[in-house]
């Protein structure tokens, strides 16, 4: 009777424990900032437009899109998906500053900024269209994707619903203050933030793995062709 001889790795385990700790520790810290911060702030002043709240989701969104960024570049392999992924990202930025700019700008002017970085990146995407849905088809079933997914429906979705004045009025009626609701939607937001920094780290890991693949493939190819032409002659 033969044995099973073949022993599990532990490759993947340590990598998943490593990101559970990893992870964890962002939102715990994002947590315990949300803790120290609502202490720091009185009144009205509590997660307000001008609070360090929307500075540190700023902070995020701004590294989101440099790690973004910085792939499209560097793998060319993976170029439409990143740098559709950094539009996404930078025009969040953007949003994120619409009473700076519509203020010290022209009153539209984050529109005008983020619908052009959006329309820049259509149009890229859709001049390299097969790559794109060629990355995308990789993409869609890495870690990355699942908890870039989780930070848009939490961030963009759910705390935009949960954050609805009429919700806040039903749950605190005659108690009803505004800095609650604020309080609450706000570290929905941040969290979502930090979900989508996790997923800008694990994709440019992806990345990197993707390009090692392309070039493989690319090595084979060429080494196949080589062998080929030894045979004919």
């Amino acid at each position: 009777m033969l044995k099973n001889t073949i022993k599990p790795g532990s490759k993947g385990f340590r990598t998943a424990m490593i990101r559970f700790v990893v992870y964890g520790a962002i939102i715990y810290l994002t947590a315990e900032f949300l803790k120290w911060n609502v202490t720091q702030e009185m009144g009205a002043s509590k997660f307000s437009e001008d609070s360090i709240v929307e500075s540190v989701q700023s902070l995020l969104l701004l590294t989101c899109a440099l790690i973004y960024l910085r792939v499209s570049f560097k793998y060319k392999s993976i170029f439409p998906l990143a740098f559709g992924l950094f539009a996404f990202t930078f025009a969040s930025l953007i949003r994120e500053q619409d009473a700076f700019l519509d203020e010290h700008v022209f009153d539209g002017a984050w529109q005008t900024a983020a619908f052009g970085t959006l329309l820049l990146a259509a149009f890229l995407i859709y001049r390299k269209k097969d790559v794109f849905l060629s990355n995308m088809n990789d993409f869609a079933s890495k870690f990355s994707f699942g908890i870039l997914l989780s930070g848009i429906f939490t961030t963009y979705i759910f705390a935009r619903l949960y954050g609805r004045k009429v919700f806040w009025m039903a749950v605190m009626e005659a108690q009803y203050t505004r800095d609650v609701k604020n309080v609450s939607e706000e570290s929905l937001e941040l969290f979502g933030y930090a979900l989508i920094l996790i997923a800008s780290v694990e994709f440019y890991y992806f990345a990197k793995a993707n390009n090692i693949m392309t070039i493989r493939g690319t090595d084979e190819n060429s080494n196949l062709q080589h062998v080929y032409l030894k045979v004919g002659s």
